[in-house]
């Protein structure tokens, strides 16, 4: 289970088995926070079809036909997704204005969400 996956609520964390994690956060942002029918046969211009892709929606439909799911808001696994994604791409060399651009924040929001990681200094405790 990756740690973007432990992040979901456990209805969702199942999903992810079926239809994969991409699916799955295209799901929460089109459907966050509402009940959605999952139909027993699924037509070419079904709203999850828009919203997955053919391949992903017709497994959930074949995983869950006929039955109601409440689909997480999910706005803080996005952001956390998002968090974490600017740690390992500054980590990586990214220069922090092109983080500011490719996640459409401030250059100090990005810091901000730089200097809120932990920081491991690989000191042991001192008295283990």
């Amino acid at each position: 289970m990756s740690v973007e996956t432990e992040l979901l609520p456990q209805s969702l964390a199942e999903l992810v088995d079926i239809i994969g994690l991409p699916a799955v956060l295209k799901l929460m942002k089109a459907f966050g926070g509402t009940d959605i029918w999952i139909p027993k046969r699924l037509s070419h211009n079904h709203e999850l079809v828009n919203a997955l892709g053919p391949e992903a929606a017709q497994t959930l439909c074949e995983y869950m036909a006929g039955e109601r799911f409440k689909v997480a808001r999910g706005k803080a696994i996005e952001i956390e997704v998002r968090n974490r994604a600017i740690r390992r791409e500054r980590q990586e060399g990214a220069k922090l204005s092109d983080l500011a651009l490719r996640f459409e924040l401030c250059d100090r929001q990005v810091l901000n969400i730089l200097n809120s990681e932990p920081q491991d200094d690989n000191q042991g405790d001192l008295f283990e």
